[in-house]
């Protein structure tokens, strides 16, 4: 049964959480209950943040993200992300709203944090709050009442202040009337593309240019660090066949997520659903042991520091991989989000924390260290020059588009200069701007350049890069909006543009907030994001 409320408590408290979190992302706040005394990060005011603290913010977004991608998290993607320049802007931001709000005495009473917490599906039961329901989903959880209703304060105070903030924004219908024709005019244009294949036998290549080249660029050809490591597994399959699920298990499994089995008005009945529940609450259980041996390996391990040794009392096998680089690690590791930052953050023979894979946990001791360097040209001769004529190629078809577009400002025409270099010119046919252009690969800068040509004005200012071409757009024609759905999508329109001026207008304010504050010495980062 613990078994149970356990995988039911994390599911269900996890929509809580996020919908906390995605509440509080909207004005760019988020969470820091729960403190912890431990080494200062950041201080706003009066108030000082642990690493403690952040630790939990970027423990909080991880596992937003990881629900996001579906559980899988690859290490460039959470490098991408940014996630703990975000975890401590969520902290300081969060405490800044909170101030602010105490200036401009915006109050949250026990009623309005009663009814919000009454309300969430993860604490009913038959459709009424369950009290002992949201104590032991919390408790399972590791949080307490105080601090999730602390939390739920924040999130309501966050939803008030900002919508002071925000209610001065006002749409006009002309400007809802000028985003639908933007939507709602389809045009025509034609282009002509310098590929930059064309040029690549203009290009010449000696041993000063490609040295040059390769001194200029060093870090792109420099070889990552990379580390081998000795690991051992834990694997829920090794403990599945043991594991015992009685009938009153399968019952509440089936009742508590009954929504999962009514499809169309029509529920799976229970001896039909009862294989699957049975194979989920087996690997619930499974995992379970297995981290429960993980655990208990990774504490003997860390305090008599023989993980070889640990390995042969209790006939584990040892495994080992090949030297790896963060952005390409071992096939079997690419799922665990955190893999890449965990392990080479360790320190020769120096043993991790329990890592979670899909149905495996891993204790992992870095055994080498290969540091970053960057070859000779010797080394890698052909791969400088293939990018050098690359570039050079580029340079040169970038060139030659210029100069045909300044060609074409001064009165030639686009078919004269098409014939000249031997090139064909192109048409999309009728499309949406905004939207993909047929044709052409997509880039931000040529749908910018879409909204700036007109019959009067055919070329814009530049030309554009798209994928391996430098490419020439000219204005053709367009067709216009008849107007006749404007009123049916108007109010869409307007709402959508003022939750655009109200992000706007609530990011603008706590950047402001926040310059005027770190200018005053109010607001003080007392550790690099790096060092975090």
């Amino acid at each position: 049964m613990l078994n149970l409320m356990r995988k039911h408590a994390r599911n269900w408290l996890m929509k809580v959480l996020l919908g906390i979190i995605i509440v509080v992302f909207i004005f760019y706040f988020g969470s820091t209950s729960g403190r912890q005394k431990a080494e200062t990060v950041a201080i706003v005011g009066d108030k000082s943040f642990s690493y403690a603290d952040f630790q939990k913010n970027y423990e909080n977004l991880v596992e937003l993200y990881r629900q996001k991608f579906g559980g899988a998290l690859p290490p460039e993607v959470l490098k991408e992300l940014n996630l703990k320049q975000q975890a401590r802007d969520n902290m300081i931001n969060t405490e800044i709203l909170m101030q602010k709000a105490a200036e401009l005495a915006v109050e949250v009473t026990e009623e309005e944090i009663k009814g919000t917490i009454l309300s969430y599906p993860a604490f009913q039961r038959n459709g009424a709050f369950d009290e002992r329901l949201y104590r032991q989903t919390l408790q399972l959880n590791k949080i307490t009442p105080e601090a999730f209703e602390a939390d739920q304060k924040q999130t309501i105070t966050a939803a008030k202040i900002g919508f002071l903030i925000q209610d001065a924004v006002k749409v006009s219908d002309q400007e809802a009337y000028d985003l639908y024709r933007l939507q709602s005019e389809q045009m025509n244009v034609s282009f002509l593309q310098f590929p930059a294949a064309n040029f690549r036998g203009n290009v010449t290549s000696s041993t000063g240019d490609l040295d040059a080249y390769l001194k200029e660029r060093s870090a792109e050809f420099r070889v990552p660090e990379q580390v081998r490591i000795h690991y051992l597994t834990f694997s829920a399959d090794d403990f599945s066949s043991t594991m015992k699920v009685t009938d009153e298990d399968i019952r509440d499994y089936y009742e508590r997520g009954k929504e999962r089995w009514t499809k169309g008005g029509k529920t799976t009945p229970l001896s039909e659903a009862k294989d699957k529940i049975v194979a989920e609450l087996k690997q619930t259980s499974s995992m379970r042991k297995a981290f429960e041996l993980a655990k208990s390996a990774h504490d003997t391990i860390y305090q008599e520091e023989n993980f070889e040794g640990y390995a042969t009392k209790n006939k584990l096998k040892v495994r080992t991989t090949d030297f790896f680089t963060a952005k390409n690690p071992p096939q079997e590791f690419r799922q665990i989000s955190d893999f890449a930052e965990s392990v080479f953050s360790l320190k020769n023979n120096e043993v991790s924390g329990i890592l979670k894979g899909e149905g495996t946990y891993y204790l992992v001791k870095l055994a080498a260290r290969k540091a970053s360097y960057t070859p000779t040209l010797k080394e890698i001769v052909p791969e400088v020059e293939r990018r050098y004529r690359e570039k050079e190629a580029a340079r040169l078809a970038e060139k030659a588009a210029k100069a045909a577009l300044e060609r074409l400002r001064k009165g030639e025409t686009l078919e004269k200069i098409a014939a000249e270099k031997g090139l064909k010119i192109n048409e999309t046919g009728m499309f949406l701007p905004g939207s993909s252009v047929p044709k052409l690969e997509f880039s931000p800068a040529l749908n910018s350049v879409l909204f700036q040509i007109s019959e009067k004005n055919p070329y814009p200012d530049a030309v554009l890069d798209t994928g391996g071409s430098f490419t020439i757009i000219r204005f053709k024609e367009r067709k216009k909006a008849d107007g006749g759905d404007f009123a049916a999508k108007k109010t869409a329109l307007k709402n959508f543009l003022t939750e655009m001026g109200r992000n706007e207008m609530m990011k603008s304010w706590m950047e402001n907030c926040k310059a005027i504050m770190m200018k005053e010495g109010t607001i003080q980062l007392t550790r690099d994001i790096k060092d975090l």
